[in-house]
């Protein structure tokens, strides 16, 4: 009992109840000091100071009086943020700099060694938990997020409560671990990547784009902008910036036409799909009320480097798992895919296309009951908010009394739902949403999805001849299916004929070239699993020409490219003497080209399609010539 009072009377010295301050003297949290010598730190840009940390390692009490034994240096500090500029705890991005203002990388706190680093003040958010507890969940699912450190902040010479120190996100081998561009890297592969843009509000300075494709509120436009963060906008030149647009333009154009599923045009062929599947569960685990529209990154590597745009890495959680009070933030329910908020950042159009998307949908299910009972099962969560609550009962004891009003129910602070009195009340709410939003996912995720895993054969170890076929088992390109009705190989090429029976597949290669085949795993009429590309190649240099000089039969076949923009080649044999008539037609059957009308020898032609007056869709082109018509589907995406 003695001892008892003994550490009350100290804890009574340390605090001023009536006033919120705090007379701090040690810590089991990493002390951080920093000094500004009279200046006051703005918005931007950064201003010098003086920084010191202290940590004597785990278990180990951390005294202002000790060393600065992690780092003691100069810093350039700054006020970041948007809303949370308006709390007088401020976040702060810092950077690490030698005596002659230069960058300096230093591994703080255990962490990769950087420059840049950001002190989050986590004050919305009463449980400290909700960014911390989101970049461990990103981590365990193996996509990269910011590592997180705990500290106390003094800032020149007073108490400032708990804070996070994280990781910027950058670009180097330990984050974001893409290709470093130069300005020289204007052509071929090294301008395709790497870059990290953000879908975000605009700061002055920034280098970005507006898309020509904005959420539509109300019969109101909100427009969606793509920001650069990488490379610099000091450092981008012209043709990189115009890539990277044009890039994910693209891909917006794919998401805007009715063939944005198309196995072959669709969007498969632009995104890493499971890194974004990994995002929508992370974003939709938690109901990040930021979702998709505010601080979402995504990144891109080169082309050879597998370059589909990657979503992620994740950021900024604080108002998520059911804190705010606008947009049914608070409630367990609902998907924030569909969600295009009312005002000026909205969410863009595609995120509600890929959700309604059967092989998307598919995959983020099978996710889900995946992950349900091990990373984010809510036992495992759980768990990590105790252990974490208890590591930081001292210090949030003195974070709560520096700041008084957050635990206090007659006050308001924006844009809490809730306003409990206790921190233990905060926790306690933050479990029984994470259950809830559980429940409702495991309810709207069903758990008899369908998939295919797919392998990945090498073809080239296959002897294909032209006009032989070369019949290979199913099983060489399945290892195992679950909720499939049938499959389907396909592919764009004329010059390629694909057989297919139950347990086999026959190739016949009638020219050479490259050929890309894709595999179909179907529901009913839906496809609900897309192969991986599967090529095969054969080399018209150890062929003979005598082989090719009339054809056998009439053909009508796109050469490459399919989809196009805007030009593509059409090829056709001729077999006899005879009129040919070749026609483009759009999806309503309406006649838009005439490419050949007129009498053809026997032989091989070819005729040059610009659909450069038309706009982005399907089409069709059909020949005619004597007993032969066929038809075929070509797709054009400006």
């Amino acid at each position: 009992m003695q001892k008892l009072l003994l550490l009350f009377s100290l804890f009574l010295s340390l605090v001023d109840f009536s006033s919120g301050q705090v007379s701090f003297a040690s810590s089991n949290l990493p002390i951080v000091i920093i000094n500004t010598n009279g200046q006051t730190i703005p918005d931007e840009p950064k201003i010098t100071a003086d920084m010191g940390v202290i940590y004597n390692g785990s278990g180990q009490r951390n005294n202002i009086t000790d060393p600065y034994n992690v780092y003691n240096g100069k810093i350039g500090i700054e006020i970041r943020g948007h809303s949370s500029q308006m709390f007088d705890k401020k976040q702060y991005g810092i950077e690490l700099r030698d005596v002659n203002g230069d960058d300096v990388k230093v591994a703080l706190l255990g962490m990769p060694e950087e420059a840049d680093w950001v002190l989050n003040a986590s004050y919305i958010d009463r449980s400290l938990l909700r960014n911390v507890l989101t970049y461990k969940l990103s981590n365990d699912l193996g996509r990269y997020a910011s590592r997180t450190r705990y500290c106390e902040l003094v800032l020149n010479g007073e108490y400032r409560g708990i804070y996070i120190i994280q990781e910027k996100i950058k670009r180097d081998k330990n984050r974001v671990d893409i290709k470093k561009m130069s300005k020289t890297d204007i052509s071929g592969d090294a301008v395709t990547g790497g870059y990290i843009v953000k879908i975000d509000r605009v700061d002055p300075g920034d280098k970005y784009w507006t898309s020509p494709y904005p959420a539509v509120i109300g019969g109101t436009k909100s427009p969606i902008t793509y920001v650069l963060e990488y490379p610099k906008e000091s450092d981008i030149v012209t043709e990189q910036f115009n890539y990277i647009k044009d890039h994910i333009t693209l891909f917006e154009k794919v998401m805007r036409t009715e063939f944005y599923r198309d196995p072959f045009a669709g969007y498969y062929n632009y995104i890493d799909v499971d890194a974004f599947v990994d995002y929508y569960l992370i974003n939709e685990f938690s109901k990040n009320t930021d979702a998709y529209r505010l601080s979402a990154f995504m990144f891109k590597d080169r082309e050879s480097e597998n370059g589909k745009l990657v979503m992620g890495p994740i950021w900024d959680y604080d108002i998520s798992y059911g804190l705010a009070d606008y947009d049914d933030g608070s409630n367990p329910a609902g998907w924030q895919a569909y969600r295009h908020y009312d005002g000026l950042w909205s969410s863009p159009f595609w995120t509600t296309n890929l959700m309604i998307e059967p092989v998307f949908k598919n995959k983020l299910a099978k996710r889900w009951h995946e992950l349900k009972n091990s990373i984010l099962s809510p036992a495992t969560i759980n768990n990590f908010l105790d252990e974490n609550a208890e590591f930081l009962r001292e210090a949030r004891e003195r974070n709560f009394t520096k700041w008084n009003d957050l635990f206090d129910p007659a006050k308001y602070t924006w844009p809490n739902k809730n306003r409990f009195s206790s921190y233990e009340e905060e926790i306690n709410y933050l479990k029984q949403w994470i259950a809830q939003r559980s429940s409702w996912l495991n309810n709207n995720l069903p758990a008899d999805y369908s998939y295919v895993e797919w392998k990945t054969p090498d073809l080239s170890n296959s002897k294909f001849e032209i006009g032989k076929e070369v019949k290979l088992l199913i099983s060489m390109f399945i290892n195992n299916m679950v909720n499939i009705s049938s499959i389907k190989f396909l592919t764009l090429s004329g010059d390629l004929s694909i057989n297919q029976s139950l347990d086999s597949v026959s190739f016949k290669v009638l020219k050479p070239g490259r050929f890309v085949v894709k595999c179909i795993g179907m529901k009913g009429l839906d496809n609900v699993s897309i192969s991986p590309e599967y090529i095969i190649t054969l080399d018209p240099t150890s062929l003979h020409n005598d082989d090719f000089e009339i054809p056998g039969t009439f053909e009508l076949f796109q050469n490459y490219p399919n989809p196009f923009n805007p030009v593509t080649v059409i090829k056709y044999q001729v077999a006899d003497i005879s009129h040919v008539q070749i026609k483009v037609f759009d999806l309503l059957g309406r006649e838009v080209k005439l490419l050949i009308n007129e009498e053809k020898l026997p032989g091989s032609y070819q005729v040059i399609f610009n659909a450069g007056e038309l706009t982005s869709g399907i089409y069709f082109y059909r020949m005619i010539s004597k007993e032969f018509s066929s038809i075929k589907k070509m797709i054009l995406i400006k």
